[in-house]
């Protein structure tokens, strides 16, 4: 990647003398333009009363300054899911201090404070010229927002800004890495389809600026960060020198879990838009599934992937699971997915129909091609909205077609743990408004599935149907 920076290009050089001495003579007037006493000196002895262009030249050139158009801030408080700001004029952003200067041409821009100005500022006092904003997109989540990084936005004028370091030609986002970057349901929620909403439509022309950013993460998602920027993202914490931009983005746009609502995104972006970027970006070669009805895929059977976890909430009949799937009509395997991205996209898109049971593994949907199917098995304990929310909702948004198998009680491996009088088995209700942290330890973390394959038998039909 390059680095974002303005550059100076050789223009070459004039040849026609008239017109260059007209350009001698404007230099001379605007850099050395003498003052009403040097006149008079001029007028009274014959001599210059101005300093000798060989001499004096270097002592009396005059700094022309940073031309400040009047600011534009839009801010957005009012989003449950993210704060976002968003601003055109003078921009200085500095990392160690994690400050965002919107400069202004006069005091009289700001007066009146986030009223005036070209700024419009919802869910705060709008006389105010300073905000605050944690650029994370779990916004009021207690048990990750406290540990983000928070930058300021300031409205000020030229003499309280610091000066520009490094002048850039492109926007700029500013956002966090932290949170629960590493998880991979997170890694695509949080971050990476928030950035395709934010940037997409700049067609790579945008810097991004960092902060909390882990190193390790832009290696991971190395081609998915490529395709939104063609420069090198800033480690903003770590980051001396004061970059300056004529238009900025403070935070992500987030509209739904692992979707977008094009109606909200730059240039009606959707899901679809984004399974194409990423086919895109790893060279996936199917766009569509299998068509079982026709005649180039008559004789081919459609290819099953079954996720079996690492830990809990495994499947502890897998063997028999295989065996159903085989018995209507899938070509199956079983398999713990690669976690090179760029590995198990190419592996998950050359199937046409997908089983888990809910958790992260599930985010490989994105890598299906349209039109396939994805069947979520919901473990035990009141999870089928969570469940829904997280990945029932977005292969409908990315053209595929979704099934949801709900487990019983005897299917769950905490039927040998607890008596089924248990609360955990006649109402979870009260756990979940007890504690997520006993609602994660329970039924996330205690709980393997054994699938009754009779029962589930014409889930996998009525998927074999779908792909018809």
């Amino acid at each position: 990647m390059k680095a974002a920076v303005r550059s100076k290009k050789s223009k070459g050089s004039f040849c026609h003398p008239p017109l260059l001495l007209l350009i001698v003579a404007i230099q001379f007037l605007v850099i050395y333009s003498p003052t009403l006493d040097q006149y008079m000196v001029m007028l009274t002895t014959g001599k210059p009363g101005f300093p000798s262009m060989l001499i004096d030249g270097r002592r009396s050139f005059k700094q022309v300054d940073e031309f400040i158009p009047e600011p534009h801030l839009r801010c957005d408080f009012r989003d449950n899911r993210s704060d976002v700001c968003e601003m055109e004029g003078a921009i200085r952003i500095l990392g160690r201090t994690s400050e965002v200067f919107l400069v202004a041409p006069s005091l009289a821009s700001i007066s009146g404070g986030g009223g005036g100005g070209g700024v419009n500022a919802t869910g705060v006092d709008a006389n105010t010229t300073r905000w605050k904003i944690q650029p994370y997109t779990r916004k009021g989540e207690s048990r990750v927002m406290p540990g983000i990084t928070e930058v300021t936005v300031r409205l000020v004028t030229a003499d309280e800004a610091p000066p520009c370091d490094e002048w850039h030609d492109v926007p700029a986002i500013v956002y966090s890495n932290g949170g629960y970057c590493g998880n991979y349901y997170h890694d695509f929620n949080d971050n990476i389809i928030p950035l395709f909403i934010t940037s997409r439509h700049l067609a790579g022309e945008v810097q991004l600026l960092v902060t909390q950013k882990q190193r390790w993460w832009f290696g991971k998602y190395r081609e998915i960060v490529e395709g939104l920027t063609k420069y090198e993202p800033v480690d903003l914490d770590a980051e001396q020198r004061v970059h300056c931009y004529r238009r900025a983005t403070v935070g992500l746009h987030s509209h739904k879990d692992l979707s977008i609502d094009p109606r909200r995104a730059p240039n009606n972006y959707s899901m679809v838009d984004f399974k194409r970027f990423l086919m895109w970006r790893y060279a996936l070669p199917r766009e569509h599934a299998i068509r079982i009805e026709d005649e180039e895929d008559k004789d081919k059977k459609p290819r099953l992937l079954v996720i079996n976890r690492r830990s809990r909430r495994r499947f502890v009949n897998l063997d028999e699971i295989v065996a159903a799937a085989e018995g209507v009509g899938f070509e199956v395997t079983a398999a713990e997915l690669d976690a090179h991205i760029p590995a198990a996209a190419a592996a998950v898109n050359s199937y046409d129909a997908m089983v888990a049971v809910h958790g992260s593994g599930l985010t490989n949907l994105v890598f299906l091609p349209m039109n396939a199917v994805v069947i979520q098995v919901v473990p035990l304990g009141r999870m089928e909205g969570l469940a829904m929310d997280e990945y029932g909702v977005p292969p409908r948004d990315m053209n595929m077609r979704y099934l949801q198998y709900n487990i019983t009680a005897e299917e769950s491996t905490l039927s040998e743990v607890y008596p089924r009088a248990h609360p955990v088995f006649l109402d979870p209700l009260p756990i979940h408004k007890q504690s997520w942290s006993l609602v994660k330890d329970i039924y996330l973390g205690q709980q393997d599935v054994r699938l009754d394959v009779r029962r589930f038998r014409p889930v996998l039909l009525k998927a074999l149907h779908l792909l018809r």
